[in-house]
């Protein structure tokens, strides 16, 4: 009896993490602001794509910064996520400012598209970023 192959073939380009994530969630934030525009709402649309704007380059910039950090220490990793969640809530409070302020953007889709894509973004950096700590984890015990 032969050996059985297996048909599936490694990606051609394979996704780093921060790609892994962005593209669904540029999908599915596509394909809600092409509805909206669809239905002739491009004033929720523009809100939506506000709003999402900001989580999507925010979490993608610092899972791609911090799975190029290579040799932390448990604590140098700590004080890069501190820093960067820091950063995050420093931008979008300007950016929450910035779009509350303007008279074009509708508030209720601009917060509720801000919110679902920070906690969604949140949550999917903290996943991705999990097994690289755990690295950088059991690197510092075996130094010990």
């Amino acid at each position: 009896m032969g050996t059985v192959e297996n048909d599936v073939q490694p990606a051609v380009f394979p996704l780093n993490n921060a790609l892994k994530i962005l593209v669904p969630a540029i999908l599915l934030n596509g394909l809600t602001i092409v509805g909206l525009v669809l239905t002739e709402r491009s004033g929720f649309a523009m809100a939506v794509l506000a709003g999402a704007l900001l989580p999507v380059t925010i979490s993608t910039i610092s899972l791609g910064l911090f799975s190029q950090k290579k040799n932390l220490t448990f604590k140098q990793a700590q004080a890069f996520m501190l820093y960067s969640f820091m950063a995050k809530m420093i931008l979008i409070g300007g950016w929450v400012v910035l779009m509350a302020t303007s008279e074009n953007v509708p508030l209720i889709p601009f917060i509720s598209s801000l919110l679902i894509n920070f906690l969604a973004w949140h949550m999917s950096e903290a996943y991705h970023i999990r097994p690289l700590l755990a690295d950088v984890v059991s690197e510092n015990m075996e130094k010990s």
